[in-house]
């Protein structure tokens, strides 16, 4: 009897191990089936979001617009914008992962869906602020990686107001397949962040008078419309009269990573924003000289950018207003056009972009967007 104690407490005691053992394997199991269900890197994902610009329109907090704010707000304040135009009004949505208000109900899938083609958790189209045809060309790692950052960032909530339209929204244009890898390196690389991830053609190439890129003036120069004196975004295709032939690609890369041109003078309004940190200030050494060799190679193209006066992208709508509930007919393409988006031509795509473009302008919107 004198030793029932001690083999009840290594019973005990062998209990307890096992149980510890079992919890460590459900742990280890549990987080070993994470891993494998898990298709983004958050840390990754915080990379292309900066090297995206941040998507600056929903705001320094990804919150979306708020109730009450003025549309366009200064880059320090916590909150998104609100685009008024001929087309009514459309409100930057709530990108953080609170499930009341932002997309904490969504699935990664539903989120990837509405960066890439631009349609919400519902499978309606987004009105095509969002750039959904330049992020379409996103690389599946790329998208997954931001939508897990996504995932990480503080919930907020805030209620952002519907969308007030008066137009249909544009059914969106037929895209190509999503690339699933992205270009490791050179000019391809290069080609891809312009194209795909840092929307450099948002400002920096002309507008058609459909509204669509004008891809015969490619990163040639135009105006960022922002505030009542909108910028003029220089040309940066390699003309060594009009763009920046004279600039060296370690130049290029510096302005990318500091913001300051060969001058010794500094970039200013959104390009500003854009360079952060955070921002292209972030990008690494080897990016930032993919994007400077890509722009060197593009073809030089002579061309001043005109102000908005002389832009024929902004025409006001010119039909009635449809019925509620109708959809948009994309018009026609306004001409052939090729734009390099990762390492090869996609004319399809580019077609698809002048139809949208062209239906855009009908309604009063050019695919040229302020950012933040």
């Amino acid at each position: 009897m004198e030793g029932a104690p001690s083999v009840r407490v290594r019973n005990l005691a062998v209990a307890i191990s096992a149980g510890l053992l079992a919890v460590v394997v459900l742990v280890v199991m549990a987080g070993t089936a994470f891993a494998q269900g898990s298709t983004g890197d958050p840390t990754r994902g915080k990379y292309i979001y900066e090297a995206a610009t941040g998507c600056g329109c929903h705001g320094p907090n990804l919150a979306g617009y708020k109730a009450g704010n003025p549309p366009l707000l200064p880059a320090a304040a916590p909150f998104g914008q609100r685009f008024d135009g001929p087309f009514g009004s459309v409100t930057a949505k709530n990108l953080t992962p609170d499930k009341a208000t932002g997309l904490g109900n969504w699935t990664d899938d539903q989120i990837v869906n509405a960066i890439r083609n631009g349609v919400d958790d519902q499978g309606k189209p987004l009105f095509p602020i969002m750039p959904f045809a330049s992020f379409h060309f996103m690389s599946d790692q790329d998208v997954h990686d931001l939508v897990a950052y996504l995932r990480t960032v503080p919930p907020v909530n805030n209620p952002v107001p519907e969308n007030q339209l008066n137009v249909p929204v544009p059914a969106p244009p037929q895209l190509p397949p999503s690339p699933a890898t992205a270009p490791a390196s050179g000019v391809d690389r290069g080609k891809y962040l312009v194209s795909a991830v840092s929307l450099c053609n948002d400002c920096h190439t002309p507008s058609t008078a459909s509204g669509a890129p004008d891809t015969t003036k490619l990163l040639a120069g135009s105006y960022v419309p922002e505030g009542p004196t909108p910028p003029l975004a220089p040309n940066i295709t390699p003309d060594k009269t009009t763009g920046i032939g004279n600039w060296t690609e370690q130049q290029i890369v510096t302005l990318l990573k500091t913001g300051t041109k060969p001058n010794g003078s500094h970039v200013g309004s959104l390009m500003a924003a854009v360079v952060g940190p955070p921002g292209y200030a972030n990008l690494t050494d080897a990016d930032a000289a993919a994007i400077a060799a890509y722009l060197k190679s593009i073809p030089a193209v002579n061309n001043v950018p005109q102000p908005p006066a002389a832009a024929p992208a902004a025409a006001p709508a010119q039909a009635a207003t449809p019925a509620a509930g109708a959809t948009a007919a994309p018009a026609a393409a306004a001409g052939p056009g090729k734009l390099p988006v990762t390492g090869a031509e996609i004319p399809a795509g580019v077609a698809a972009l002048s139809m949208l473009g062209a239906a855009l302008a009908s309604l009063g919107l050019g695919l040229k967007k302020r950012r933040r």
